[in-house]
């Protein structure tokens, strides 16, 4: 594929070596000349100098033949405006990096392919580090007003023997790894000591989620 990374910063750098890796066809778009050379030096790929949020510099790139753009500063309005070029060229496949979690709203009403959240990532990962083991936080949706989680149901949880429309109150349990099979629970599936279960839950509920299991 080619790929035409605005932004490269240290994660820019990095996910443009992994591309290049991987025999992608990788252009980088920098606005700091420094820095700019400083990549053109580790990485066997096409490094431009200038603004990407402007037309001029998505044209060098080649962005109307491109198959993904990513849209990586550290500033969600210039990530934003290198969106909506992309979207106007009908690229494909459009990543945006955003900053500001009040800001998400906006990325996908103008129907970005994906969006990553670095604060919720931030916020996920140290979370995850202080929660009880055995826990893996996936991240929050509905306005992060929900988390979705997994957990390990342990030998002394009521939710042994017990049928997941019985055991889910307030929240809903989407899927059990059971010895490393897949199942997708039904109201009558009974729960079993040591399944790992996916949990969407209110967070006003969660604490409480987690003394029961």
């Amino acid at each position: 594929m080619k790929i035409v990374i605005v932004g490269g910063g240290k994660v820019g750098e990095a996910l443009a070596k992994l591309l290049v890796k991987e025999k992608h066809d990788v252009v980088i778009i920098e606005k700091d000349e420094k820095r700019a050379e400083t990549l053109a030096e580790k990485i066997d790929a096409l490094i431009l100098h200038g603004d990407g949020s402007e037309s001029a510099i998505l044209k060098d790139a080649d962005i109307d033949e491109s198959d993904a753009v990513i849209a990586m500063t550290g500033d969600d309005k210039t990530n934003l405006m290198i969106c909506e070029i992309a979207k106007s060229s009908k690229i494909p496949n459009i990543v945006a990096r955003i900053n500001d979690t009040t800001n998400e709203g906006v990325f996908m009403k103008i129907g970005i392919s994906s969006i990553i959240n670095t604060t919720n990532s931030a916020v996920l990962d140290f979370k995850q580090a202080i929660e009880r083991p055995g826990k893996i936080l996936s991240g929050f949706v509905a306005g992060e007003k929900a988390e979705v989680f997994e957990i390990v149901i342990n030998e002394k949880s009521r939710f042994i023997g017990k049928a997941v429309n019985d055991a889910a109150k307030k929240f809903s349990i989407a899927a059990i790894n059971r010895n490393g099979e897949l199942i997708i629970p039904t109201p009558k599936t009974k729960l079993r000591e040591g399944d790992i279960i996916t949990i969407c839950a209110p967070l006003g509920e969660v604490k409480r989620i987690e003394k029961e299991i």
